[in-house]
């Protein structure tokens, strides 16, 4: 099987799982013809309607979505279908959970998130554990080299496992904020541990800051 990712800008994903020839074709097809639309309606209410009976957002919300589906965002309505490219990845199986490291500088810190009952996905399950002792510390090695390589600012991996093996599966530049909040420390680029509340927008300021005082 293949994992068949469409980024749309914004990182907003349309990520499904491809278990034919016959099907990828039909996509590829769609790609390079009509496209995809930017906004998702009904697997937008669907996700909505999980969270809810999780407890994770409101009835309003479930509503919001619901409306949705007369009434598309904005952002779909302007940047219109997304076309004339996909990609597929490899499937990899048997993954509960993905790891999302962020590398900022000589910074990093870690989240682990479960995948939705039922699915594939991980990200944007909502399901968050923050437990230090879930993360292992050659993935977080690997990310600061990656980064490195890079010669990234700041930047996001996801990570699922083949065995005890870590894959990369996407990056990004950036992340959504309310989700690393509750992180309870950092690790440096010598993987020494450091407990307690942190600034990570801080630490791009400073980084920025440094940089331009270098090259001054």
């Amino acid at each position: 099987m293949l994992l068949l990712c469409l980024r749309v800008h914004f990182m907003i994903k349309n990520v499904r799982l491809v278990k034919s020839r016959n099907e990828a074709f039909r996509l590829i097809r769609k790609a390079f013809g009509r496209g995809f639309v930017q906004y998702e309606a009904w697997s937008n209410l669907s996700e909505r309607f999980r969270k809810y009976r999780l407890g994770k957002t409101t009835l309003w919300d479930v509503v919001k979505g619901v409306i949705r589906l007369a009434y598309t965002t904005e952002f779909s309505r302007v940047a219109g279908r997304e076309k004339g490219y996909i990609y597929f990845q490899d499937f990899i199986p048997n993954n509960d959970h993905d790891i999302r490291v962020v590398i900022i500088g000589d910074k990093a810190f870690a989240i682990k998130r479960l995948v939705r009952k039922g699915d594939f996905r991980a990200s944007g399950s909502g399901e968050i554990l923050y437990d230090k002792s879930l993360i292992d510390e050659y993935t977080i090695r690997l990310s600061f080299k990656t980064s490195e390589k890079l010669n990234a600012q700041c930047v996001a991996f996801d990570y699922v496992y083949e065995g005890k093996n870590p894959l990369i599966v996407e990056i990004s530049y950036g992340f959504a904020p309310y989700g690393y909040d509750p992180c309870p420390g950092y690790w440096d680029r010598d993987l020494v541990w450091h407990e307690g509340k942190f600034n990570p927008y801080g630490w791009m300021v400073d980084n920025l800051i440094k940089s331009s005082n270098s090259k001054g």
